[in-house]
């Protein structure tokens, strides 16, 4: 369903939600701690930055922090901005369009599945994403293993 530089954009961007507002982290500790390769980590953070998700800042205490507020993205927007919206589009049986006028087998049932996908899709955003993970709710897969945002914040120096 979703490219693999999706899903690092997804990851990448709820931990650095996690960490709180203007709270810079570094390509080479996300990269650490959610086991992405960093050369592939550097082409997602360079889309993200271009589509307005974060923003960078070199330097010292520079890294990537969000560049709008949690609540406003949602992950339907950061699909859309990294895969497009074809997977919401494309018919599931033919590899060609099909239509009201001319349905597959499943026409129907499919526009009922992605459409009640889409909303879902649409209403989860960072902020949401971000604050199960800080309660401990959701946790987001590690190298060595699964832990909390804190212990990852603790990690690189950020109280």
């Amino acid at each position: 369903m979703l490219t693999k530089t999706c899903k690092y954009a997804l990851q990448a961007l709820i931990l650095i939600a996690s960490l709180g507002k203007n709270e810079y982290v570094l390509a080479k500790q996300i990269s650490s701690a959610l086991n992405i390769p960093k050369e592939y980590l550097n082409k997602v953070m360079r889309i993200l930055v271009e589509e307005k998700f974060v923003k960078s800042l070199k330097g010292p205490r520079g890294g990537f922090c969000l560049a709008r507020e949690p609540r406003e993205i949602t992950v339907y927007d950061i699909i859309k901005a990294i895969d497009g919206i074809d997977f919401f589009q494309d018919c599931i049986l033919r590899t060609d369009k099909c239509d009201e006028k001319n349905p597959c087998a499943l026409h129907f049932y499919w526009l009922k599945i992605l459409s009640q996908m889409r909303a879902v899709l649409d209403r989860a955003t960072l902020h949401e994403l971000a604050n199960e993970v800080k309660a401990g709710k959701r946790v987001l897969q590690f190298v060595d293993n699964i832990f909390l945002i804190d212990d990852f914040k603790k990690q690189i120096g950020i109280r």
